[in-house]
């Protein structure tokens, strides 16, 4: 009985935003994903997904019971282990672990997603190659969903992504050729920008990740920044074009508190956020935003200079935003679940003066409140940041700080593990994004029921198969 109404909770109360998914063509999430689900002999997806829609259900109700979450995750691995034991991995194994690894990244347990992710990687490139994953709808959808872990670690920890450029690049080339094929279809459109963001980010780390390493010239360098540079321009001057007619915009947000002293940005422009059927560009435009910040303050890094006025007025952009999403009456559900990455980035490049930061606190305040912990390690970054100790709750007092974030906080705490290699530490401490923001800057018990259920980080490698990888990151 649960079972399904967490199902049911699942499809009528969830978007793809509770997935930080840009962007569902054809409505994936509720229609082949669960079918496969329901299909599957181990009942390892299906459990995943009603542990995740237990989760949402418990955090949107505000009871505090995480036992049935946490129930039905823990039963999910099991089931995954043992069908790891017993049978070749297949599509549906795939899809339970990315399900799993997204559980992982709201929970905040950045360390055990990376987990997930080697394992997800082992088995995309066992099971298809760059020839054949693009091939029917299911897999471009596993490729996407993929590629979003890969940059993220990769962003993280400030090194390359797991699968090499060649899959990137056939993922982006499907989506142009869409995109000329039907060149009157907005999804296909939003669909090829989002490709050609991805690419554009795994070009940005992997020059970078060159540098860093000694494995191009000072020439070489020189060239491919260029040629990113024009990139940039070419796709900003695209997106600036595309759609620009007035009819396209939200005119007014009458559910928005008044002007006040404390905003940081005017998010009632009513020429900025896209309305209606034109609302998926707001996440196109969130996704270009980040790339090119994260471009943009490698390269001074890179070329020891101090961040230009460029970079705060970018992360502006991107708080603008966040705040008209926020505020905008009828975005689909999660909307703002699907803007937590960009205040992520937004945030280390803000004046550090009292306003933005209090802007910042309220906004990753709300962040967590929808369901998306970020982790203890971000919130100690931050709090060296800021010079103020948010390293308990964003706000002062306990101010808005749920029952059940903290027992979830709690839990993820009590069952951390330590870092097995130098890639796991480099994400979990977010090496890619503060190795050098020091330097630029100037520098409750876990409940009884609970304590059973701990997550062992080597479940999905029961045969030590995953560091094998050619592509493994090894220490």
């Amino acid at each position: 009985r649960d079972v399904k109404a967490y199902l049911k909770y699942h499809k009528q109360s969830l978007s793809h935003h509770h997935y930080a998914f840009k962007y569902d063509a054809g409505d994936f999430l509720k229609t082949t994903f669960l079918e496969i689900a329901m299909n599957d002999d181990s009942q390892a997806l299906l459990y995943a997904i009603v542990a995740f829609a237990a989760y949402h259900h418990a955090v949107a109700s505000g009871d505090n019971k995480i036992s049935p979450f946490l129930s039905y995750y823990n039963r999910s691995i099991n089931m995954l282990k043992t069908s790891l034991e017993t049978k070749r991995p297949n599509v549906t194994t795939l899809l339970t672990i990315l399900q799993l690894a997204t559980i992982e990244e709201f929970l905040g347990d950045w360390v055990n997603l990376l987990g997930h992710q080697r394992a997800a990687h082992q088995i995309l490139t066992d099971l298809y190659t760059p020839m054949t994953i693009m091939q029917d709808e299911t897999r471009r959808k596993i490729i996407g969903w993929y590629i979003r872990f890969d940059l993220f670690a990769g962003m993280m920890s400030g090194g390359e992504t797991n699968l090499g450029r060649e899959w990137f690049a056939v993922h982006s080339d499907f989506y142009t050729r869409q995109t000329m094929d039907r060149p009157d279809d907005l999804g296909a459109k939003f669909e090829e920008y989002f490709a050609t963001s991805r690419l554009l980010a795994t070009d940005v780390a992997l020059v970078f990740a060159a540098k860093t390493k000694g494995t191009i010239t000072h020439e070489q360098f020189s060239t491919r920044i260029g040629a990113l540079e024009t990139q940039f321009e070419q796709f900003h001057e695209r997106l600036s074009n595309a759609l620009t007619d007035p009819s396209c915009f939200v005119r007014a947000f009458p559910k928005a508190p008044p002007p006040q002293p404390e905003d940081i940005t005017d998010f009632r422009d009513p020429k900025f956020l896209y309305a209606g059927d034109y609302f998926t560009m707001n996440y196109v435009l969130i996704d270009f935003w980040a790339i090119l910040l994260m471009f943009r303050y490698q390269l001074t890094v890179a070329q020891l200079r101090q961040p230009s006025a460029e970079l705060a007025e970018i992360a502006l952009n991107k708080c603008k935003m966040f705040e008209a999403i926020q505020y905008h009456e009828d975005g689909p559900p999660g909307a703002i679940v699907g803007c937590q990455a960009s205040l992520g980035i937004a945030s280390l490049f803000l004046p550090k003066d009292r306003k933005h930061i209090d802007w910042c606190r309220r906004k990753y305040a709300l962040v967590e409140q929808k369901g998306y912990i970020y982790p203890a390690n971000l919130r100690e970054r931050m709090s060296d940041l800021w010079g103020e100790d948010v390293t308990h709750w964003w706000l002062p007092n306990d101010e808005g700080y749920p029952d059940i974030i903290r027992t979830i906080r709690e839990f993820i705490q009590y069952r951390a593990g330590v870092p097995t290699d130098a890639a796991g530490a480099d994400v979990r401490d977010m090496s890619g994004i503060f190795r050098e923001m020091n330097v630029r800057e100037g520098e409750q018990p876990i409940p009884e029921d609970l304590r059973g259920i701990a997550i062992e980080p080597d479940l999905l490698d029961p045969a030590g198969t995953w560091a094998s990888s050619p592509e493994y990151p090894g220490p």
